[in-house]
């Protein structure tokens, strides 16, 4: 047991704050050729574990005075084996790719070592993929060969039925003991004079603050440069004949870099030393964290000679090398730099162990090492430029996606690389000269994901201008942009435009001209002219009031809900129901004056639904109207106050789902209940029910709202301050059925009846249950979140693919659906608000449609193939959205099952209703989940944000699932999602392997468990002393 060196605590506190980020993991992968000994392999590597005692060791920090690293006399290799020979080259690699992000994300418990895992992949008779992760906390690059070296020797060896024995390696402890001997004096006398007057750090434009509402799967980006062989030949050659070090170089161009971006002639950013000290025996063989992160300053002197101004930052290199040791942050505090603030935020590293493994092969080895990848840990900078030598100088530029923005983070890259390759071409230029070299107007306005989303906070309303929305973040390389935002503002221009215009070309199958986009440069005038285009047919009229004396007609979506009612009266399943926790005074009489209110404004409320002469209809009674509902609501009040509460809350529940699951008597009404449980004087539960066939989901929050109005307004004793309507529901249906006839019925119709052609198939699940002759709606529900940084990672590739969030999901609900029936042709329900007319968007009623999604996964596609098959499809249920689904049903399917649905019999659903917060004066207001038993689909899955990322429940009627049923199929639900957000391009059969494979593992899993619970049984029945009895 022994402390940690201080790169070791700050990565330890790093990888502590974002235990899931993949901070600090290090990946290293090559292909082995030959024909691989299994046990010498498993051997070997052992072996290396068990030489070097920091590949044993664990960390502790709690209820520690400081943190401590424990080294374990003996760890097992943690070897993972699986063939996929059967796999083709293609999927082999998308296997390696999606086992590569999942290894990384899955990360270490750093309290149980190993802190290494191992993988190997059989890809041919003689082909292997192996895969080495590990924490940086245990070592650094220059380690790589040093353990691959010792292994491969240990291999060769084991592999001949021979032994090895190798010199011991000295243990990382000693350079613990070596660092805590130091005198830090003379450390801090160089570095507060080195740093003496710097007091800001320098920056680059990026703002100090971190951006923490940026999606967390774009926290790290990645550009990889190579340069050209010729170009890195002259660089080398010049560097060379000056006498200078490639570092010093390096770190000139960046000095330059910053001093122009930044406007400072005093820079200061970090670079990496190998932490090494000379005067360690043995230093160079030892396996540990040795690296350290120390500043580099640099003045510029414009009018300075440039090769005498690097010449002086080689200088400094040199003088660094005798405080390499110095703790980061003893340094920082030894500076001008206020603690609160880095002390600098770029990077720039020259990697002087490079991983190249040519030095390992000998004729001696019988395995061949080719193809070898190595992926570090995660910069903890804005920014971080890493140079790569080679006969190709390869640069890598990572950048912080909470602080820098993509489309800005390429332009600093392609100035340094600018300054690269003009001290190529002339490498006589002044200093002044090469700062020429990146005009002031070519440095871009940095902005955080914060200030752009600030600037353009009117976010998409249609699918048309999420599609448009995403289309341009890609064009543009922003990363959030407003509907109304101006193309050209943004730094569009002709060529760009035309890019534009192509995609929309390939995403809405609509050739517009070029014009158009400078004619509308915002995406909801542009949304509005695809609209327009699409429909390519006259407006509708408008909806305008019409008289009560004539027979009102039922919309057509009432007309469906009339008959089913008629079908199966008294069935609760067609209830909305909701209801709210409300703490705070409450004013019962301004409640009731607020109730009352909203059902004199919206007459459907008040509607019943009679039979006259065999035709339906609507009758909206007045306050002369003998028996029927009066204006006057009272709400009735059940007193809980006298209860326990542990009884109260269970008495609460019951109450909700008694009132939830009262039917409704469409003839005799009143189709809205309303009642209040009062569970103290300052808390009470408001419990609303509504029929289905005066209100949809839509209506819930213009009903809250009104009513939130109404209370604050009466409250304080003022008039209700809210518009009278301009229509009710009843002209639209009137408007409707005017509406939906002749030509326009007809286009209508034979969308959908070639887009419902063929046979429709009967989906049916795997573990589904035997269906009954009649179906039942009893059911249950099983509720499940995502993690925000998988729902950010969803909306990004929705992006990328120029799709809706709701059809990603859709496309990921298709293969779920997949995976438990085999079935290729797939239908699912889905909703669809029908409210496309501003004069809609304030009533109470029943406007939602139903649409039939129609998915084709033939041909095992990939991921991003069948988003662009769902995207397809659903632009041309958008664009004929109109047809009822009622209407589509009687001309598609005239007789009816009633073991199941019509047309389909899985439902999906992303709720985006407006739904207002739930505020009140004096008030606290919290919604609660409402469950009252039915299911009107044998499976449903509903979806949702939340700010903590996107949330849903599986609904599923419990004579068809059981509830383990459920639970599977939402980690499977669940396990897709993250392959398809990891790997779009992996097709069908690989998606589908993935859950079989984590099915197995699972399992493995399980098994593993119970038989280490048998053996603690047996151990414990082993332990209990025997009784003796005597006999008498």
């Amino acid at each position: 047991i022994y402390p940690l060196s201080e790169a070791q605590q700050g990565m330890l506190f790093e990888t502590l704050s974002a235990p899931k980020s993949g901070i600090h993991i290090e990946q290293w992968h090559c292909t082995l050729q030959g024909n691989l000994n299994p046990s010498a392999f498993e051997r070997a590597w052992q072996r290396v574990i068990d030489r070097h005692s920091i590949l044993r060791t664990g960390f502790v920090w709690k209820e520690q005075n400081e943190p401590l690293q424990v080294l374990l006399q003996q760890v097992k290799v943690p070897l993972k084996r699986q063939d996929w020979q059967d796999f083709s080259p293609s999927v082999q690699q998308q296997q390696l790719e999606t086992y590569l992000n999942i290894d990384r994300r899955f990360g270490f418990e750093l309290s149980k070592p190993p802190l290494i895992r191992l993988a190997l992949f059989q890809l041919g008779e003689t082909t292997h993929q192996l895969v080495w992760t590990y924490h940086h906390i245990l070592m650094d690059g220059w380690c790589l060969p040093i353990v691959f070296q010792e292994f491969l020797s240990f291999y060769q060896a084991f592999s001949q039925d021979q032994d090895l024995h190798l010199e011991p390696s000295r243990p990382y402890q000693d350079y613990i003991m070596w660092l805590r001997k130091q005198d830090l004096c003379q450390a801090e006398i160089f570095w507060s004079k080195t740093l003496q007057g710097f007091s800001q750090p320098t920056r680059l434009g990026i703002p100090a603050e971190f951006d923490s509402c940026a999606p967390p799967n774009e926290r790290y980006g990645e550009k990889i440069t190579d340069l050209a062989t010729s170009t890195t030949a002259a660089l080398q050659s010049i560097v060379r004949q000056r006498r200078l070090t490639l570092n010093a170089f390096l770190q000139g161009l960046w000095a330059l870099l910053l001093c122009r971006y930044s406007g400072e002639l005093d820079v200061v950013f970090g670079t990496t030393v190998s932490g090494r000290p000379a005067d360690l025996a043995g230093v160079e063989s030892m396996i540990g964290l040795f690296i350290n992160t120390l500043p580099v300053r640099v003045k510029v002197s414009p009018d300075a000679s440039l090769w005498a101004w690097l010449e002086g930052i080689q200088i400094y290199n040199l003088e660094l090398r005798q405080f390499e040791f110095s703790p980061a942050g003893h340094v920082h505090q030894w500076s001008d730099v206020p603690g609160s603030l880095p002390l600098y935020e770029s990077l720039l590293v020259l990697e002087n162990y490079p991983v190249d493994l040519s030095i390992l092969q000998s004729a001696e080895l019988s395995l061949d090492i080719s193809q070898v990848c190595y992926k570090g840990a995660q910069t903890k900078y804005a920014i971080a430029l890493l140079v790569i030598p080679g006969s190709e100088l390869k640069i890598q530029f990572v950048w912080d996606g909470y602080r820098l923005e993509r489309v800005s983070a390429h332009r600093i890259l392609e100035h340094f690389l600018t300054l690269l390759e003009s001290i190529v071409v002339n490498p006589e230029q002044t200093i002044a000269q090469l700062l020429d070299q990146i005009p002031i107007a070519q440095i871009p306005q940095i902005k955080t994901r914060r200030e752009r989303n600030q600037s353009s906070a009117i976010a998409w309303r249609t699918p048309v201008e999420e599609v448009l929305a995403g289309i341009w973040v890609q064009v543009l390389g922003l990363e959030t942009i407003g509907i109304e935002d101006n193309f050209f503002e943004l730094g569009g221009h002709s060529l760009l435009a035309t890019q534009v215009m192509s995609r929309v070309r390939a995403a809405f199958g609509l050739e517009l001209p070029l014009r158009h986009l400078f004619e509308m440069p915002t995406i909801a005038q542009l949304a509005q002219c695809i609209e327009t285009t699409a429909r390519a047919e006259s407006p509708p009229q408008p909806i305008v009031p019409i008289s009560r004396e004539q027979d009102l007609p039922l919309s057509f979506g009432q007309q469906r809900l009339w008959f089913l009612d008629r079908l199966e009266p008294g069935t609760p399943v067609y209830n909305v129901p909701a209801a709210i926790r409300i703490a705070g005074k409450l004013n019962l009489v301004a409640l009731e004056q607020s109730l009352n209110e909203v059902v004199r404004r919206h007459e459907i409320l008040r509607t019943t639904f009679l039979l006259k002469d065999g035709q339906p209809v609507q009758v909206i009674p007045t306050e002369s109207c003998a028996n029927t509902p009066t204006l006057k609501f009272t709400l009735p009040v059940t007193d809980l106050q006298t209860w326990p509460p542990t009884e109260r809350e269970q008495e609460v529940q019951r109450l909700i789902i008694q009132e939830t699951g009262q039917p409704f008597d469409l003839e005799q009404g009143q189709l809205l209940r309303v009642s209040l449980l009062r569970l103290g004087q300052t808390e009470q539960v408001l419990v609303f029910v509504m029929h289905h066939i005066v209100a949809d989901g839509w209506s819930v929050g213009v009903l809250i709202q009104e009513l939130a109005t109404l209370y604050e307004a009466f409250s304080l004793g003022k008039p209700s301050p809210l518009p009278e309507l301009s229509i009710q529901y009843k002209d639209f249906a009137v408007w409707q059925r005017q509406w939906l006839q002749g030509e326009i019925l007809q286009s209508q119709l034979a969308y959908w009846k070639q887009q419902l052609s063929g046979t429709l198939p009967v989906l049916e699940l795997s573990n589904e249950k035997p269906s009954a002759i009649v179906q039942s709606f009893q059911g249950a529900k099983q509720w499940f979140a995502l993690p925000k940084s998988l729902t950010e990672q969803l909306k990004a590739l929705s992006q990328r693919e120029s799709v809706t969030l709701f059809m990603t999901l859709l496309a990921g609900f298709n293969l779920l659906l997949y995976q438990y029936s085999r079935q290729e042709d797939i239908l699912v329900g889905s909703p669809v608000a029908n409210r496309n007319r501003v004069e809609t968007e304030p009533l109470i009623g029943f406007f939602v449609n139903t649409l039939v999604l129609r998915g084709n996964l033939s041909g095992n596609p990939s991921f991003s193939a069948l988003l662009r098959r769902i995207r397809e499809m659903a632009l041309g249920a958008y664009a004929h959205q109109d047809l009822p689904f009622e209407q589509l049903v009687e001309e598609l399917l005239p007789k009816r099952n009633p073991s199941h649905n019509p047309l389909f019999q899985v439902w999906f659903a992303l709720q985006n209703a407006p739904m207002p917060p739930l505020e009140l004066p004096s008030l606290t207001l919290h919604p609660l989940e409402v469950d009252n038993g039915t299911v009107p689909f044998k499976l449903a899955l509903l979806m949702w944000e939340t700010p903590e990322g996107l949330a849903g429940v599986f609904e599923y009627q419990t004579n068809r699932f059981e509830a383990a049923t459920i639970a599977r199929i939402i980690e499977h639900f669940k396990i897709l999602l993250h392959n398809v957000v990891e790997q779009p391009e992996i097709g069908l059969s690989v998606l589908i392997q993935s859950l079989e494979l984590a099915d197995k593992e699972q399992q493995r899993l399980q098994a593993k468990d119970l038989e280490a619970a048998n053996v603690q049984r047996l151990k414990k029945m082993r332990q209990k002393p025997i009784r003796k009895h005597s006999h008498s």
